[in-house]
């Protein structure tokens, strides 16, 4: 199936620690000053909720308001109840796909029934979730995650070592203080942006997952140990005040310091329209100022993300890749647009999206930058490489009822693009469902573009592979088949 939908060799965090001066620290303890106090007087957006399912076992502090002096019990605390058990969910993915792949499809050297490369996947994952309420105004919550391979083998001094592949996701706590502040402590997804596109630059600044998939831009992502403050200043006003630990780690249970991430985030709402001020500092780490908004149009719902980030970590690349130098003095913006719409009745959900990079390479192709990459390997970035993007996606679930039947046959078509070298991916799909447990779907990518462009050189159906790295578009067909799918 597609295997490129992030360039995760090219996001993995930089092994380099920057330290700043009195002057960018007094520039963004101003910017937390003033963000909190916007904050307290109603200025800001919406909190990304945590999923829908783990919502319904173990509760949101995000929808608490603040409770009235008169009955603490009835107003905060309702709808945060005592589980007399530990209540057990999960879900279970069981998908296989075949995937033949040309890596130049359109220069003539491809044959029709002779693919560069082809080959099974199947995809079995598993989650487990326990929620555990032994009292109104405490809980934990633990997520085991497990997939295809479920084991790996390592080489170890004294022979080979089999690891078995199950990831603690989440493992942490929710609590309150007289139910008027909530708590959430320990290792959990911090969605603090209001994006859920494929484009998220403020979520990506604590997620520890680097990766969006396309195909479900809203899927959750892994967070990092830490600590989450919830204060509901009014019905639609909060301050949410975050402490984190770094989002990797190299095996050692001490961290610096100076690593620990702090964050401030303040919303305000009126009508459908939720304004968000953030701040996010760390003495290790790039200072940044955010912004988001979010608000209803008809049946479209319009989102907007900027950030402002004080020095980068990025190698800017000169004489055609051939090096490199860090510019840690300067500021620089991020953004990113867009909308979504869907309709219940038609099953019809479209989304557009477009991401400006302040921190994209200029007068270098992607492929000079790999080349760089190969030999510095040091200083590889998890930076996008252009400066613009866009992202489309279209899908119906529901073609054709009458003759097809009611939710049998959908369609979807993904666009990604980056704009700045005129490079992308196009990948329609087609999908009929047997049954509720059932379903083939067929589909292609198709990869467009010049040579040395960023979805061009990354190629289509293969991985990274910075000794030989392709230059002309590609293209993979691929079938889908998902049996036994479902949540519990």
């Amino acid at each position: 199936m597609i295997t490129t939908k992030t360039n995760k060799a090219m996001r993995s965090p930089t092994s380099d620690q920057r330290h700043f001066t009195g002057g960018a620290t007094g520039v963004l303890v101003g910017v937390l000053v003033t963000a909190f106090l916007l904050a307290g007087s109603g200025l800001a957006a919406q909190d990304a909720a945590a999923s829908t399912s783990e919502d319904d076992m173990f509760g949101s502090p995000e929808t608490v308001t603040q409770s009235s002096n008169t009955s603490q019990e009835a107003t905060g605390q309702s709808g945060f109840l005592k589980y007399d058990q530990v209540k057990v969910g999960g879900s279970l993915t069981s998908k296989f796909g075949f995937t033949s792949a040309w890596a130049s499809a359109w220069d003539g050297s491809a044959q029709p029934f002779s693919p560069s490369s082809y080959y099974l996947a199947p995809d079995i994952e598993g989650k487990v979730t326990l929620v555990a309420k032994p009292s109104v105004d405490f809980g934990v919550n633990m997520d085991f995650r497990t997939s295809w391979p479920f084991s790996t083998t390592m080489t170890t001094t004294s022979g080979n070592a089999t690891i078995p592949n199950i990831t603690v996701w989440s493992l942490y706590s929710k609590f309150n203080w007289q139910d008027k502040v909530y708590f959430s402590a320990g290792k959990q997804p911090l969605a603090w942006g209001v994006s859920k596109g494929y484009f998220q630059p403020a979520d990506d600044i604590f997620a520890v997952s680097a990766t969006i998939d396309p195909t479900n831009t809203g899927a959750e992502r892994e967070g990092p140990i830490s600590l989450k403050t919830t204060v509901p200043l009014s019905v639609t006003n909060n301050l949410y005040i975050f402490a984190g630990l770094p989002t990797s780690s190299t095996g050692s249970t001490k961290v610096d310091p100076g690593d620990a991430r702090l964050a401030i985030k303040g919303e305000y709402g009126f009508g459908n329209t939720e304004l968000a001020l953030a701040a996010y500092y760390a003495y290790n780490d790039h200072p940044r100022a955010l912004i988001m908004a979010t608000t209803g149009l008809g049946s479209w719902n319009l989102l907007g993300e900027g950030v402002v980030k004080y020095g980068s970590e990025r190698y800017f690349l000169t004489n055609n890749g051939a090096t490199g130098a860090k510019a840690a003095d300067q500021f620089y913006f991020s953004g990113t647009a867009g909308g979504y719409y869907s309709d219940s009745d038609t099953r019809l959900t479209i989304m557009l999206q477009y991401m400006y990079n302040g921190e994209g390479q200029t007068g270098v192709t992607a492929k000079e930058a790999y080349q760089y990459y190969m030999t510095h390997s040091a200083n590889i970035d998890r930076i996008k490489v252009g400066t613009h993007y866009a992202f489309a996606s279209i899908s119906d679930t529901n073609l054709f009822p009458a003759v097809c039947g009611a939710d049998k046959l959908g369609a979807s078509l993904i666009a990604i693009t980056n704009l700045s070298d005129f490079s992308g991916y196009v990948m329609p799909s087609v999908t009929w469902k047997f049954f509720n447990y059932m379903s083939l779907q067929v589909g292609a990518t198709f990869s467009v573009g010049q040579a040395g462009g960023e979805y061009i050189t990354y190629g289509v159906g293969q991985t990274m592979n910075f000794a030989n790295l392709p230059t002309t578009p590609g293209a993979a067909l691929n079938l889908l088949l998902t049996v036994g799918t479902g949540n519990f």
